[in-house]
């Protein structure tokens, strides 16, 4: 229902001997005039005779160059992409990427019109890293890399057909060495010619209900800095409850795979994380046995729900903090920007998307159980109908499952191993009563943030949020980057 608004920049000189520039910023918008996020802009000078296509979420611009338009290779600080080899390639190639700072790296393939085919987001390591890349038609292609402000661009050329557009990781292919790389000029400013009056055309490309569409063309002289508004005949649909765009399923480093779900403007996990990623297992032991020194609160550990490894398939396994945030410093942003244990491309929400979450659901009518909004009764709309106990409460989880899962978010009660009483000797409990998440937020040395939802039969709200001592194990779901 809500859409994320998307501007896109490019500073054109002009052709004179003064200072002055041309800025136009770029913003869709569909049939209903809602916001769309763009994929890319494609801006054609018909007088001069160029093109030059801008990517989002970047704000500079790609520089064309000697009519085709593109560097073979175009870095930026040391951060880079290799030329692709082979290139000419018949459907597969592989190209080399050289991180040189931690964050993560959007990398966009793009046809010559501008138009997206596949879009991938990882955390690599400093280093430089193979991808293999498969593209299903004929043409010449853009391939993007980018990282915390910098960019770099390849072009590449498929004479053949491969099995479908993908971009793969394959691994680590040497010593990250920078200072063979090419340096960039700042892309901001692009050097094709411009003079007041230029006849131009600008033309969108947006994803919209799961397909690529062209927006309406502008064409008009340019003789000013401009927002242009690039309109849409197709309607955004409510895509709530539907797999992701572009990303239906998600698989973990042990081949697990996982369905989405689009709620409001985040995608999720539709499943509780499973994957086992070298955690050993506690099922055996009791938290004041192993689990209430400094050194125990360092180690990673996870548990099968209710101690039952029958349960896993369906609810997934628990794990203390430390094993959710392997390594990883705690945050509060929105996005978090923590991977811990999710698969590439996605990562550990903090506290704070899981309120946006909240508050998304408590604001929509058709999730609210009490029948106003903003509601605090949104359990409901987010658990599934399996596992939960039985409740006589109208707005509990376990009331009438029929009418649960609205979002379909697919919360499913797996419980926690442990309490908040440090020196307990509790395992498994509340299985069937409460879906406890862990968050990447941090109070102190001892204690993180975490989410309930839960059967309530009380009038007080049955999803909320608090603190935990972090060797408590409860379940995961990751949102995509």
């Amino acid at each position: 229902m809500k859409n994320l608004f998307t501007l896109i920049s490019i500073v054109l000189l002009f052709a004179t001997g003064s200072a002055q520039t041309v800025t136009l910023t770029f913003t869709g918008r569909d049939a209903n005039n809602q916001t769309v996020a763009l994929d890319s802009v494609v801006i054609n000078n018909l007088t001069k005779g160029w093109q030059e296509t801008l990517t989002t979420p970047d704000d500079t611009v790609l520089t064309l160059q000697n009519g085709t338009g593109i560097d073979e290779t175009v870095t930026n600080g040391g951060f880079g992409l290799s030329q692709n080899n082979p290139n000419p390639f018949n459907g597969t190639t592989a190209v080399n990427l050289t991180v040189t700072e931690p964050g993560m790296v959007t990398l966009v393939i793009a046809d010559v019109n501008g138009r997206i085919v596949r879009t991938n987001r990882v955390r690599p390591e400093i280093g430089t890293h193979q991808f293999r890349v498969t593209l299903s038609t004929s043409g010449t292609y853009v391939m993007t890399a980018r990282q915390n402000g910098k960019s770099s661009s390849v072009k590449m050329v498929c004479n053949g057909t491969g099995n479908g557009n993908r971009i793969e990781y394959v691994g680590v292919v040497g010593a990250n060495d920078v200072s063979s790389l090419p340096k960039s000029r700042t892309r901001s400013e692009t050097d094709n010619p411009f003079d007041l009056g230029d006849e131009m055309e600008y033309v969108g490309f947006a994803t919209i209900n799961g397909e690529t569409v062209e927006s309406q063309h502008v064409t008009q002289a340019q003789n000013a800095s401009q927002t242009i508004v690039l309109t849409f005949a197709a309607s955004q649909g409510n895509t709530d409850g539907q797999p992701c765009p572009g990303t239906p399923t998600v698989t973990d480093i042990d081949g697990n795979v996982y369905n989405t779900v689009m709620i409001g403007t985040q995608c999720w996990m539709k499943e509780n994380l499973r994957t086992i990623a070298n955690i050993p297992s506690g099922d055996t032991h009791t938290l004041d046995d192993n689990h209430t020194s400094a050194v125990d609160y360092a180690g990673p550990w996870r548990y099968t729900p209710n101690n039952d490894p029958a349960n896993v398939a369906a609810y997934g396994y628990l794990y203390n903090w430390n094993a959710v945030m392997n390594g990883a410093e705690p945050s509060t942003a929105n996005p978090s920007g923590v991977q811990g244990i999710c698969p590439y491309g996605w990562h550990v929400p903090s506290g704070n998307e899981w309120i946006q979450l909240a508050d998304y659901v408590g604001n929509q009518n058709e999730y609210s159980c009490n029948g106003i909004v903003p509601s605090i009764f949104i359990a409901k709309a987010l658990a599934d109908s399996v596992g939960w106990d039985s409740s006589t409460n109208f707005c509990a989880v376990g009331n009438d499952l029929s009418s649960n899962n609205a979002t379909g978010f697919s919360a499913r009660p797996a419980g926690v191993f442990g309490n908040d009483a440090v020196n307990s000797a509790v395992t498994f409990n509340n299985f069937g009563q409460i879906f406890g998440l862990w968050t990447s937020s941090e109070f102190n040395s001892v204690f993180a943030n975490w989410v309930i939802i839960k059967n309530t039969n009380s009038t007080v709200t049955d999803w909320n949020w608090g603190t935990l001592t972090k060797k408590i194990g409860m379940s995961v779901r990751c949102v995509r980057d």
